[in-house]
């Protein structure tokens, strides 16, 4: 007891201890709450990067071009090009596929048009829960090269006429939800208004994820690039055997054949176009991830701060106890102990704290919940070795004083 009331002495009185060890719990707290969320936004950007979208993201380039001028201010002429650019580019070495679309899935939905069966009205969109579909023109070869599976029936050819379509899997299910897949094949509706012309599914497609994949899936049409839809701004999409990045020279050298005026567009592959739909959701995970690196640093430090400081004021209780006999491994879980002992307060707050910010973070989170077990137990984990470890340098220097010499000290 006597040492005990000589140890309290030395550190400044009960009250003074007590407020050290609340700063601490209070550091810890604050510490697990920041890295909490930063391993939900960590874990929910590794989802995000891994999640299926329906279509292929390595090993594609894509390049955006846009045709102006007299030579294509007719649809037929711009149809030609783009017929005559894939089917080059299709036949260059490395090239497993070619083909084009109106824009590609990754850069969002493309237009929006409302989904009629024939002889509804548009009052049937509200009535009866028609969808609006995305809508985007595609060439024979896109769905090779874009790696969109086929679910039933077949993707277009260049004998297909303007009044067909291929649907994805989520409107067929919307539009004959009591029906196989393989029925739907030869069904018709009409794409925008009652009165538009009816036309022929002829395949169902998987369904892909437009733009950022945490949007959900929407249901989506394609349509043969053909007149009267046709427009001179169309994406290339290449699928490769290997680099998709090599081949951007063979590409641009194609271009430049079939018009040397056309404007050469950035190539960029589709990890790239991907990579730049989450730049958002990076910025926020990579700003969020160095708060909490700090606040663990700033919380190492403080323990180890915290504890070194109490066994220098305890140094002559220390020698006292090894000279009756205390044993080194007795002195090292001693002061392991009383530094853990508001460590363990604080990550207790902490994860609670953590767990009313996951749900905050709700909006943000994809794939995960916000009381992810993975990433909280990281989380406390992190914490737990780090606070161990701030504990352990000054306890071991602790276990290790030479009795005799901290007394003479004294």
């Amino acid at each position: 007891l006597a040492l005990q009331e000589g140890a309290r002495a030395a550190l400044g009185g009960l009250r003074i201890m007590r407020s050290r060890q609340l700063l601490v719990g209070l550091e810890m707290a604050l510490g697990t709450a920041l890295l909490a969320s930063a391993a939900l936004l960590l874990h929910s950007f590794s989802k995000v990067m891994r999640a299926d979208r329906g279509y292929a993201v390595d090993q594609v380039l894509t390049a955006e071009v846009a045709l102006s001028g007299e030579h294509y201010a007719r649809q037929p002429q711009q149809v030609a090009f783009y017929r005559a650019l894939t089917e080059n580019i299709r036949v260059l070495p490395g090239v497993l596929a070619a083909g084009a679309a109106s824009e590609i899935p990754a850069n969002g939905d493309g237009d929006f048009q409302a989904v009629l069966l024939d002889g509804e009205t548009e009052r049937d969109l509200q009535t009866k829960g028609r969808p609006i579909a995305g809508f985007r023109l595609v060439t024979p070869g896109y769905f090779a090269a874009s790696g969109t599976a086929l679910l039933a029936g077949r993707f277009f050819t260049a004998a297909d006429r303007v009044t067909t379509a291929v649907i994805s899997q989520s409107l067929a299910s919307s539009l004959w939800p009591n029906e196989p897949l393989a029925r739907v094949v030869g069904q018709q509706f009409r794409q925008g208004t009652p009165q538009a012309p009816l036309v022929t599914v002829i395949g169902i497609a998987a369904n892909v994820r437009a733009g950022a994949v945490d949007r959900g899936l929407r249901p989506q049409i394609y349509r043969p690039y053909l007149p009267p839809r046709a427009d001179g701004n169309m994406t290339i999409v290449v699928r490769t055997a290997g680099d998709p990045a090599a081949l951007a020279r063979a590409v641009r050298a194609e271009i430049r054949k079939l018009d040397r005026d056309i404007p050469i567009p950035p190539m960029q592959t589709m990890r790239e176009v991907v990579s730049a739909t989450v730049a958002e959701r990076r910025f926020q995970m990579l700003l969020t991830v160095l708060f909490a690196l700090l606040a663990l640093l700033l919380g190492a430090v403080g323990i180890y701060g915290v504890v070194a400081y109490s066994v220098a004021c305890r140094t002559r209780e220390i020698g006292l106890r090894m000279a009756l006999g205390a044993l080194e491994r007795d002195i090292l879980f001693s002061v392991l102990a009383s530094g853990l002992r508001p460590v363990w307060f604080g990550l207790a707050a902490g994860l609670c704290a953590a767990t009313v910010t996951a749900f905050a973070l709700r909006s943000l989170l994809f794939g995960i919940a916000p009381a992810d077990p993975l990433s909280l137990g990281a989380v406390a984990a992190v914490l737990v070795l780090t606070a161990v470890l701030a504990c352990y340098l000054p306890a071991r220097r602790a276990s290790r004083l030479d009795p005799a010499a901290a007394l003479r000290d004294e």
